[in-house]
């Protein structure tokens, strides 16, 4: 551990689970790698993160206030839906107190009659009808209250009921601009709460569960991509996405990003098409396109961790998140190529532009898409305001995400992979290029969609790189690095 600039040195001893020797773990200073490396008892170095990043909201309290008007609307413009459904399916009792004998429920309509959009009402139907996730959507909203005794003053939902209501009600509404960041996540902040439970543990990790929730997402994608989605494409001051304050966020908006600003939306046709929008010609040049020692920053992106000596399986739902490499890419024969090697993460921003680039010059090998988990975060944090801001590697492995395997160029890289990871609302990670397909580092390779995300660059054991995170500790409150800007140095093999 290190204590005011000094390194102590810790001393473990293995336990039942793990075989490994007594190993010494101490906090270092890597001459390859930029940043203080935690070595762990498996062997894999990773940086420390630390502090809170912006994805967090600068104000707990203004969070809360937008949580308790959304309900409050909702159950003025969804009144009817609410007291029928509520009526149907009443919220259960404490498990404590629960009698033994219960009355009949006795109401004049019927599931069908609360006229929920599609998704949702199949959501309804798998929790009324499974018992399993009829256990999980009860559980998960009553251990709010025993197993968060911290968030006791946050505003919450108070049951499954009011959650499908309030779900069903997001599907006609774009996201604001808000300075408290996770509120542009409307499902993320309705759930945040409960995913942190036991109980929300497990059936955010559902195979079930996450289906029905990728429909809802789709579903919902859908309405982001129509001309409808476009009111809050506005110059409100507070929730406008060109009003002041997003243009505080978003300086030189007009002057970086292709649109027309004298016309309505700014020229764009939808919410996703203003969330994918594209740098003008000439904004974030390549930094030395020739050079294929230099690796280029695949998004406009923040530093996030950087790890080695990766392994094919490790604990990554632990706090520390280790890195699994059989799990982020799917079980693929080609992991076994990158076993021991370098993991670099970032994260966008929902302000950063979300299209992502090649770090390298060189050939598509392979291209895979993974579904996964879109509401899921580690169990050993349950303190985390905007979850999954705090598990960034942990959804590598369990969520939906997008693996494009490379063959450089530069033989010092050989095959290297980048994976884009859906967090929270992102129902789409696009690829935009195909197998054999030839790129030039700095090409597009896709983007993601309607949401926060986060990505990977993952290379051999035997690739030796220096990586260049601008003087930064690559953890949660990093800056952005520029698209196509030099990330890394590659050298040759030592």
């Amino acid at each position: 551990m290190t204590v005011l600039g000094y390194v102590t040195p810790v001393r473990f001893k293995a336990n039942q689970h793990n075989n490994d020797p007594q190993t010494t773990c101490n906090t270092i200073m890597d001459s390859k790698l930029y940043g203080h490396v935690q070595r762990t008892l498996s062997g894999q170095r990773t940086t420390n993160t630390y502090g809170v990043g912006q994805w967090i909201p600068s104000d707990q309290k203004v969070l809360d206030k937008w949580l308790t008007n959304l309900i409050t609307e909702v159950k003025i413009k969804s009144k009817d839906k609410l007291e029928l459904l509520l009526v149907l399916h009443p919220p259960a009792e404490d498990e404590d107190t629960a009698r033994a004998e219960t009355q009949p429920v006795v109401a004049n309509g019927k599931e069908e009659d609360l006229g929920l959009h599609p998704p949702v009402q199949e959501l309804l139907k798998a929790i009324i009808s499974d018992p399993k996730i009829y256990m999980f959507f009860h559980q998960m909203f009553q251990q709010q209250y025993t197993e968060l005794p911290h968030i006791s003053e946050r505003t919450k939902i108070s049951s499954w009921q009011l959650m499908i209501i309030l779900i069903d009600y997001i599907m006609t509404t774009a996201p604001e601009y808000s300075k408290a960041g996770l509120v542009s996540f409307p499902i993320n902040a309705i759930l945040n709460w409960p995913m942190a439970t036991t109980a929300g543990f497990a059936a955010f990790l559902d195979d079930k569960v996450n289906t029905l929730f990728k429909s809802i997402l789709n579903y919902w994608g859908k309405f982001l991509s129509s001309s409808a989605s476009c009111y809050v494409l506005n110059e409100n001051p507070r929730h406008g996405w060109f009003g002041e304050d997003a243009m505080q966020a978003m300086p030189n908006f007009d002057q970086e990003f292709k649109c027309k600003p004298n016309e309505k939306h700014y020229g764009f046709t939808s919410w996703d098409d203003f969330f994918t929008r594209e740098f003008r010609d000439g904004i974030r040049p390549v930094e030395s396109p020739d050079d294929d020692s230099i690796v280029a920053n695949a998004c406009e992106s923040a530093p996030y961790q950087i790890s080695t000596a990766v392994k094919h399986r490790d604990f990554f739902w632990i706090k520390h998140q280790r890195y699994s490499l059989d799990f982020i890419l799917n079980m693929s024969d080609l992991a076994k190529q990158f076993y021991g090697g370098t993991v670099y993460q970032a994260f966008l921003r929902a302000t950063s532009y979300h299209r992502f680039h090649s770090p390298v010059s060189g050939t598509i090998y392979k291209t895979e898409l993974v579904d996964g988990s879109y509401y899921s975060a580690t169990h050993d944090i349950q303190d985390d305001p905007a979850s999954p801001n705090m598990s960034r590697g942990y959804i590598a492995q369990v969520a939906a995400r997008g693996i494009i395997y490379i063959q450089a160029d530069n033989p010092d890289i050989g095959l290297m992979c980048f994976v884009s990871i859906g967090m929270s609302e992102v129902s789409s990670n696009e690829i935009t290029v195909e197998e054999k397909d030839k790129v030039k580092k700095g090409d597009q390779l896709g983007m993601f969609h309607f949401g926060g995300s986060t990505y990977l660059l993952i290379f051999r054991p035997e690739v030796n790189i220096k990586f260049d995170t601008r003087g930064q500790m690559p953890g949660l409150d990093t800056e952005n690095i520029p698209v196509k800007s030099k990330i890394a140095t590659v050298h040759p093999a030592i």
